[in-house]
């Protein structure tokens, strides 16, 4: 399944640490990192879920009636009330 979906991701890299400056990053990393959502973890899974990317085509899809209704990564808001995960369990789950 393809789409002609553009996903901006932001992303941080570190380079020409020494292995202290490595272990102490990983460990902060590791230890204090705040877990994904449940929505964005299944949006991440669209490609190779299709009620993902059915769910994802409802919110992105400009003839959808949820067109930018909802929100992929679950911060709800006044023009966004409609969270991904809660649509995807809502129609494909029950």
């Amino acid at each position: 399944m393809s789409t002609n979906t553009m996903l901006h991701v932001l992303f941080l890299a570190f380079h020409w640490l020494d292995e202290d400056e490595e272990i102490k990053l990983f460990d902060i990393i590791n230890t204090k990192a705040k877990g994904i959502g449940t929505s964005l973890s299944r949006f991440l899974y669209r490609e190779s879920d299709n009620l993902s990317w059915i769910a994802t085509q409802l919110i992105i899809d400009p003839n959808s009636p949820l067109y930018n209704k909802g929100t992929l990564i679950g911060k709800r808001t006044k023009e966004k009330h409609i969270i991904f995960y809660k649509m995807y369990i809502t129609f494909f789950c029950y």
